[in-house]
């Protein structure tokens, strides 16, 4: 018999149906359901309720299929932070997960949507833990990647029921688990689609069957020799994935770890301490600013957006082949079309190549991800696909004449899309009956890297449904959106392009280059500048940074001009700031020189922070913390500095 219960709650829509208690979480002005002191004092409040009920069972879940709960409010951390009001948050959080777990009344979360943070730890406070088996069900810890380290028992819990070496991996590395993966790994009990998942938590607190746990040689590591052992192992292997010193959570983490071991009251009498430490540092608090803006750039994305299952591509070259192999590792079937044998020859080659790097060991994904991949040299995809993406050469003439083609064959509904970087979105669009059905889809380089894809559209001439679809599905491909109104040569390669030019007149004054690309990864950026300049190809820095003249003071310097006239292109031809061999760079030779290298990223990197602040000023972006974050998720500036924008600003102080 279903009960209502006078809700008085803000945050939460709570029900009794016969001796079950639900709490639907239900948090008001958050769509991600993040946790807030409010939020758990009316959590603690429905906690009493279902006791004075008497109930045998609670139920906690959410009302949105999208979200279980995102964890935290990261904007609590940021800045000015109230040290006591902040231990008083974290201690409420510890004392509520302690209530679920030693409760008489059996808790169960039942897990449907995004599953993070200490919206995690939550759930596996909970007695059980069920989950919906579709795509939009995801478990992760990204609080190392945030600067931070998981609270509120989380790490504990976790380690108890996936085995230390599994839980180590997955809380280090903020990895993101399917439903599968988290049934395979003993995160969580039980899985369902979501028809049925109501049905099988109600059988999970009737019944209380035994829960699964970690295997016996895990107690094994947790003694103190272990922990010392496999402390250092870990240790070293994060390095290798890691700069711990500027990004220490990870490394502080198995710190942690080793001092407590996994038990649940050493561990937590310990956590809070040690997650106050990080959270008081420059580098945390850059980091938690910029995973609260990457949540802000997936909100341009609706939550209840369609979702996409075919794409169709035209062109094989090296952005239509990355781009073709991601979609197939997001689960869509894709479709290429490419006029040239050869070419799609090796594209085929290439993209096996990124499955077999993602899949080496688990052949069935690897086949499915094959699959996925079409053939198709006349075209007949068009007509069937979500979404056809233009990743031709950029030819003027020819991309209009094909867009034109697409306009007629593809579906209405359909969205059409270009990559280029440097021809005019109004150009290509003026062919159109419709030109608010064509999109600008800019990947990044290197594409499996950058998580940011810009969107550009025409302003108001393109809808805002349209704009929602393309970040849409930007954000199915596990990455994040920035829509943009279209401008010569787009945001983020205008500001990457001042470091490169700038790298190039540093050369143009006799600087080494491997002194120049060392003082740009020094200072924290992916490659140095010549490096990359290189990488792109040293004809397309050229051409972009034409293009970039139109609204930027950026000039091409002399010796790119006379290297291209000499025929060194970069990395596709073997030889440019670097000789390379098979695409492979050959060793350098050293270099001497005694400048001031502090001096040397300065000049690197204002510019950057320059070119930023004239964009803001052209308006082709507003939000000077979206720039921050753009400039870090696309072109790799160091997410510890917070963005060329926040560093020059901490610089002046």
């Amino acid at each position: 018999m279903l009960t209502s219960i006078p809700n008085t709650f803000q945050h939460l829509i709570t029900r009794r149906d016969q001796q079950v208690f639900w709490i639907g979480l239900a948090v008001k002005n958050s769509k991600h359901n993040l946790l807030t002191p409010d939020v758990l004092a009316e959590l603690h409040q429905a906690y009493k309720v279902a006791q004075a009920l008497g109930v045998r069972a609670l139920i906690l879940h959410s009302t949105r299929p999208q979200v279980f709960c995102s964890g935290i409010d990261l904007s609590l951390l940021e800045n000015n932070l109230d040290s006591h009001a902040l231990t008083d948050f974290l201690k409420s959080g510890q004392h509520f997960c302690e209530q679920l777990q030693s409760s008489t009344m059996v808790s169960l979360a039942l897990i449907e949507g995004e599953c993070a943070g200490a919206g995690l730890s939550l759930a596996l406070a909970c007695h059980y833990c069920v989950a919906t088996l579709n795509q939009n069900t995801s478990f992760s810890f990204p609080e190392v990647s945030q600067g931070i380290h998981p609270i509120w028992g989380g790490m504990s819990r976790a380690l108890q029921r996936m085995g230390v070496t599994t839980a180590l991996d997955f809380l280090t590395q903020s990895k993101v688990l399917t439903t599968e993966e988290a049934l395979q790994k003993k995160l969580v009990d039980a899985a369902a689609a979501p028809e049925q998942v109501n049905l099988l938590s109600l059988r999970y607190v009737a019944g209380q069957p035994t829960k699964s746990t970690a295997p016996f040689s895990s107690a094994l590591l947790e003694t103190l020799s272990a922990r010392v052992l496999l402390n250092t192992q870990q240790q070293r292997k994060l390095a290798k994935e890691q700069d711990i010193e500027h990004y220490p959570a990870g490394s502080r983490l198995l710190n942690l770890w080793q001092l407590h071991g996994g038990a649940l009251t050493n561990l937590q009498a310990a956590e809070i301490g040690a997650f106050k430490q990080l959270v008081d540092t420059p580098s945390t608090q850059n980091l938690v600013r910029l995973a609260r803006l990457k949540a802000q750039l997936k909100a341009f994305a609706p939550l209840n957006a369609d979702t996409y299952s075919t794409v169709h591509i035209i062109g094989a070259g090296h952005i239509g082949r990355e781009i073709a192999a991601w979609c197939s590792l997001s689960g869509l079937t894709v479709s290429i079309q490419e006029s040239n044998p050869e070419n799609l020859s090796f594209a085929l080659e290439r993209i096996r190549a990124i499955f077999n790097n993602y899949f080496h060991k688990d052949a069935a994904k690897l086949k499915a991800a094959t699959e996925r991949i079409h053939i198709d040299y006349e075209g007949s995809g068009i007509a069937l696909a979500d979404i056809v993406i233009d990743a031709t050469s950029d030819k003027l003439g020819s991309k209009q004449e094909l867009l034109a083609r697409l306009e007629e064959n593809t579906r209405p509904d359909a969205l059409l899309a270009i990559t280029s970087s440097t021809l005019s979105l109004e150009r290509l669009a003026a062919v159109l009956l419709k030109p608010s059905r064509l999109i600008g889809l800019h990947f990044l380089y290197p594409l499996t890297q950058r998580e940011l894809v810009e969107v550009i559209h025409l302003g108001e001439k393109t809808t805002a449904r349209v704009i929602e679809q393309a970040c849409a599905f930007v954000k199915q491909l596990n990455k994040v959106p920035l829509p943009i109104q279209s401008t010569p040569g787009l945001l983020v390669n205008r500001i990457l392009m001042t470091y490169i030019m700038q790298g190039i007149r540093l050369h143009q004054q006799n600087v080494p280059t491997v002194v120049i690309d060392k003082a740009g990864r020094d200072f924290g950026m992916p490659l140095g500048p010549l490096e990359w300049a290189d990488v792109l190809g040293l004809d397309y820095c050229r051409q972009l940074s034409e293009t970039l003249a139109k609204v930027s003071p950026i000039l091409v310097p002399e010796l790119l001009v006379d290297m291209i006239k000499a025929g060194k292109l970069g990395r596709k031809n073997g030889t440019g700031f670097y000789r390379y061999r098979h695409g492979r760079m050959l060793k350098p030779e050293r270099a001497q020189w005694n400048g001031n290298i502090a001096a040397l990223q300065d000049k690197l990197v204002n510019q950057m922070s320059e070119e930023a602040a004239l964009c803001l000023e052209q308006g082709i972006i507003e939000n000077p913390d979206l720039l921050d974050a753009a400039v870090v998720f696309g072109a790799g500036f160091p997410a510890f500095r917070g963005g060329p924008l926040q560093y020059a600003r901490s610089s002046r102080k």
